[in-house]
């Protein structure tokens, strides 16, 4: 994969890790609501003549007319992260897809969020470990702190300040050989422009035998990450492909891939080939 190293996208720089996804849910949108954003976007679409994003959120809206206005007195869904019970999540979109039950609408967990607190339990069965937590969520801190009862929880960002290491890079970081028993990296490989060094600086810091788990959108019933000629509009560099495995495996003795979905009894809405890689040193 050629890396580039051109970054449009400014909009995270000085944020606080309460502006991350998995902080505070906005509750169920109302009809009102709904059209009235649907209102907004449509003219915004319309002069910039994204008629895929116009098209996209034509779609979320009426999704989310039928969930929450004419299925509301349904309970189908439940959000493993907070318990929240409902007709359905809040489907979202971007120019590229529609994404159907995404938000939760009490704790604003995404699918990965779901998927991650089924799978962190049967991962951190050590109490006592060190834990480095990239870019935290605050659902997934309450779920550490008091589903698990996880004692030594550190977090670090690059731009956040609220966080133990702040001003951190994950492709140059600070940290020692040999520091943490355990890393969480959640939706942050893709936007650094050199996952290489990024894979790298995680496998040093890991103590040995010590487990990254690893998520990072994409297209997985795809072959070949697809890189950007700049970053998107959510600041990735790059789009996934199952070649991200090869290149773990050059920094990590064994590379595990879960699809999250599959941990799901219920109808948690975490997405099929919603995939973890969970990297041993």
């Amino acid at each position: 994969m050629d890396e580039i190293s051109k970054n449009t996208n400014k909009k995270n720089i000085g944020q606080i890790s309460k502006n991350n996804p998995g902080w505070k849910g906005k509750g169920e949108p109302n009809f009102k609501a709904i059209i009235f954003k649907l209102a907004t976007t449509f003219k915004t679409n319309l002069l910039s003549g994204d008629l895929k994003l116009l098209i996209n959120n034509l779609k979320s809206a009426s999704t989310n007319i039928s969930t929450f206005i004419f299925k509301k007195s349904q309970e189908n869904f439940v959000c493993p992260c907070c318990s929240w019970s409902g007709p359905g999540f809040i489907t979202t979109c971007n120019s590229k897809r529609v994404n159907y039950n995404s938000n939760c609408p009490n704790c604003d967990s995404r699918s990965r969020h779901r998927g991650l607190s089924l799978l962190l339990p049967i991962i951190f069965e050590n109490k006592l470990l060190d834990l480095l937590f990239f870019a935290p969520e605050k659902i997934l801190l309450k779920i550490m702190s008091e589903k698990l009862n996880l004692a030594n929880v550190k977090t670090t960002d690059f731009y956040s300040s609220d966080v133990d290491y702040p001003g951190e890079d994950i492709q140059n970081l600070s940290f020692s050989d040999h520091s943490f028993n355990y890393i969480l990296c959640n939706h942050v490989i893709e936007h650094v422009p050199h996952d290489d060094l990024a894979f790298k600086e995680l496998s040093r810091i890991l103590k040995p035998q010590g487990k990254a788990i690893i998520t990072i959108p994409g297209d997985y019933h795809l072959n070949e990450t697809v890189v950007f000629e700049q970053t998107d509009s959510n600041g990735h560099f790059r789009h996934y492909g199952l070649d991200v495995i090869k290149k773990m495996k050059t920094y990590f003795t064994e590379v595990e891939t879960l699809d999250m979905h599959t941990l799901s009894s219920l109808d948690y809405g975490i997405r099929i080939n919603d995939l973890a890689f969970i990297c041993t040193k």
